[in-house]
Protein backbone atom coordinates (compact mmCIF):
# COMPACT_ATOMS: atom_id res chain seq x y z
CA UNK A 1 0.00 0.00 0.00
CA UNK A 2 2.82 2.36 0.87
CA UNK A 3 4.56 1.61 -2.43
CA UNK A 4 1.43 2.46 -4.43
CA UNK A 5 1.00 5.72 -2.52
CA UNK A 6 4.67 6.55 -3.04
CA UNK A 7 4.43 5.86 -6.79
CA UNK A 8 1.28 7.99 -7.11
CA UNK A 9 2.92 10.82 -5.17
CA UNK A 10 6.04 10.58 -7.33
CA UNK A 11 3.93 10.66 -10.51
CA UNK A 12 2.06 13.72 -9.26
CA UNK A 13 5.34 15.50 -8.51
CA UNK A 14 6.74 14.64 -11.96
CA UNK A 15 3.52 15.78 -13.66
CA UNK A 16 3.56 19.01 -11.65
CA UNK A 17 7.15 19.73 -12.66
CA UNK A 18 6.38 18.92 -16.32
CA UNK A 19 3.34 21.22 -16.27
CA UNK A 20 5.40 23.99 -14.66
CA UNK A 21 8.13 23.68 -17.29
CA UNK A 22 5.49 23.68 -20.04
CA UNK A 23 3.83 26.84 -18.74
CA UNK A 24 7.25 28.49 -18.38
CA UNK A 25 8.08 27.65 -22.04
CA UNK A 26 4.75 29.09 -23.20
CA UNK A 27 5.21 32.32 -21.22
CA UNK A 28 8.80 32.57 -22.46
CA UNK A 29 7.61 32.26 -26.09
CA UNK A 30 4.95 34.93 -25.56
CA UNK A 31 7.54 37.42 -24.31
CA UNK A 32 10.27 36.53 -26.82
CA UNK A 33 11.08 38.66 -29.86
CA UNK A 34 10.12 37.61 -33.37
CA UNK A 35 12.89 35.92 -35.37
CA UNK A 36 12.84 38.48 -38.18
CA UNK A 37 15.81 40.78 -38.76
CA UNK A 38 13.97 43.47 -40.72
CA UNK A 39 10.44 44.76 -41.12
CA UNK A 40 8.25 42.05 -42.65
CA UNK A 41 4.89 42.17 -44.41
CA UNK A 42 2.68 39.25 -43.37
CA UNK A 43 -0.65 38.36 -44.98
CA UNK A 44 -3.20 36.39 -42.99
CA UNK A 45 -5.88 34.95 -45.26
CA UNK A 46 -9.56 34.79 -44.29
CA UNK A 47 -10.54 31.57 -42.54
CA UNK A 48 -7.06 30.87 -41.17
CA UNK A 49 -7.28 29.00 -37.88
CA UNK A 50 -4.87 28.68 -34.97
CA UNK A 51 -3.04 25.66 -36.33
CA UNK A 52 -2.64 27.15 -39.82
CA UNK A 53 -1.44 30.46 -38.35
CA UNK A 54 1.24 28.70 -36.32
CA UNK A 55 2.41 26.73 -39.35
CA UNK A 56 2.43 29.85 -41.55
CA UNK A 57 4.45 31.83 -38.99
CA UNK A 58 6.89 28.91 -38.70
CA UNK A 59 7.18 28.55 -42.50
CA UNK A 60 7.86 32.29 -42.84
CA UNK A 61 10.54 31.99 -40.09
CA UNK A 62 8.76 34.44 -37.79
CA UNK A 63 8.53 32.00 -34.86
CA UNK A 64 10.50 28.83 -34.19
CA UNK A 65 8.15 26.67 -32.09
CA UNK A 66 4.71 26.11 -33.65
CA UNK A 67 3.69 23.53 -31.02
CA UNK A 68 4.47 25.85 -28.12
CA UNK A 69 2.66 28.60 -30.08
CA UNK A 70 -0.47 26.40 -30.12
CA UNK A 71 -0.25 25.96 -26.36
CA UNK A 72 0.13 29.73 -25.96
CA UNK A 73 -3.16 30.23 -27.80
CA UNK A 74 -4.81 27.64 -25.53
CA UNK A 75 -3.42 28.97 -22.26
CA UNK A 76 -4.13 32.61 -23.17
CA UNK A 77 -7.33 32.46 -25.26
CA UNK A 78 -7.62 36.26 -25.40
CA UNK A 79 -4.65 36.17 -27.83
CA UNK A 80 -6.37 33.76 -30.22
CA UNK A 81 -8.81 36.22 -31.80
CA UNK A 82 -7.13 37.40 -34.98
CA UNK A 83 -8.40 39.08 -38.14
CA UNK A 84 -7.45 38.49 -41.75
CA UNK A 85 -5.36 41.15 -43.46
CA UNK A 86 -1.87 42.33 -44.35
CA UNK A 87 0.24 43.34 -41.36
CA UNK A 88 3.66 44.91 -40.83
CA UNK A 89 5.86 43.12 -38.27
CA UNK A 90 8.94 44.80 -36.82
CA UNK A 91 12.01 43.00 -35.39
CA UNK A 92 11.51 44.40 -31.88
CA UNK A 93 7.95 42.99 -31.58
CA UNK A 94 7.25 40.17 -29.16
CA UNK A 95 4.98 37.26 -30.04
CA UNK A 96 2.35 38.69 -27.67
CA UNK A 97 2.50 42.12 -29.40
CA UNK A 98 2.22 40.42 -32.80
CA UNK A 99 -0.91 38.55 -31.71
CA UNK A 100 -2.42 41.75 -30.31
CA UNK A 101 -1.74 43.44 -33.66
CA UNK A 102 -3.47 40.58 -35.48
CA UNK A 103 -6.40 40.95 -33.08
CA UNK A 104 -6.65 44.72 -33.56
CA UNK A 105 -6.96 44.48 -37.34
CA UNK A 106 -4.64 47.46 -37.90
CA UNK A 107 -3.39 46.55 -41.34
CA UNK A 108 -0.28 47.88 -43.06
CA UNK A 109 -0.79 50.98 -45.19
CA UNK A 110 0.87 51.30 -48.59
CA UNK A 111 1.32 54.75 -50.12
CA UNK A 112 0.30 55.42 -53.71
CA UNK A 113 0.63 58.92 -55.11
CA UNK A 114 -1.69 59.92 -57.94
CA UNK A 115 -0.62 63.37 -59.11
CA UNK A 116 -3.18 65.71 -60.62
CA UNK A 117 -2.62 66.27 -64.31
CA UNK A 118 -1.34 62.78 -65.10
CA UNK A 119 -2.99 60.75 -67.84
CA UNK A 120 -5.14 57.73 -67.15
CA UNK A 121 -2.52 55.49 -68.74
CA UNK A 122 0.05 56.83 -66.24
CA UNK A 123 -2.33 56.08 -63.35
CA UNK A 124 -2.90 52.54 -64.63
CA UNK A 125 0.84 51.96 -65.05
CA UNK A 126 1.46 53.16 -61.51
CA UNK A 127 -1.28 50.87 -60.19
CA UNK A 128 0.14 47.88 -62.12
CA UNK A 129 3.60 48.45 -60.66
CA UNK A 130 2.42 48.98 -57.07
CA UNK A 131 3.38 46.14 -54.74
CA UNK A 132 0.71 44.35 -52.68
CA UNK A 133 -2.15 45.38 -54.97
CA UNK A 134 -4.01 42.35 -56.26
CA UNK A 135 -5.16 42.84 -59.84
CA UNK A 136 -8.43 41.08 -60.62
CA UNK A 137 -9.40 42.69 -63.93
CA UNK A 138 -8.03 41.53 -67.23
CA UNK A 139 -5.84 43.97 -69.11
CA UNK A 140 -7.30 45.03 -72.47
Amino acid sequence: MKKVLLIILLLLVVLGIAAGVGVWKVRHLADSKLLIKEETIFTLKPGTGRLALGEQLYADKIINRPRVFQWLLRIEPDLSHFKAGTYRFTPQMTVREMLKLLESGKEAQFPLRLVEGMRLSDYLKQLREAPYIKHTLERR
